[in-house]
């Protein structure tokens, strides 16, 4: 394990209390949102609309592995939280 220090002089604690409390609320607040319906699977259907694409180009998004899919028996299904995350890396520039 690799221990880092940080000394800064000439400031107190309390000026970065704040910002530490407000940064793990966001990273929290994030999760939070992500894992609401992260086990919720969705349909061909119902992952196309809710991407705005055709079925068509659903599948090239799970053939290229852009969007992971899994296989129940004969039907494909989607996690709901890892097409969020599929179009976040899909929307980064």
């Amino acid at each position: 394990m690799i221990k880092k220090i940080l000394e800064i002089e000439n400031t107190q604690s309390s000026d970065f209390i704040p910002k530490i409390l407000n940064g793990l609320k966001d990273i929290l607040k994030e999760h939070k949102e992500l894992s609401i319906d992260s086990e919720t699977l969705l349909t061909r259907e119902e992952t196309a609309e809710m991407l705005s694409i055709s079925l068509v180009t659903l599948w090239k998004y799970t053939k290229d592995n852009l969007v992971p899919a899994y296989r129940i028996g004969t039907k494909v299904r989607y996690k709901k939280s890892e097409i969020l995350l599929a179009l976040k890396k899909m929307n980064q520039f």
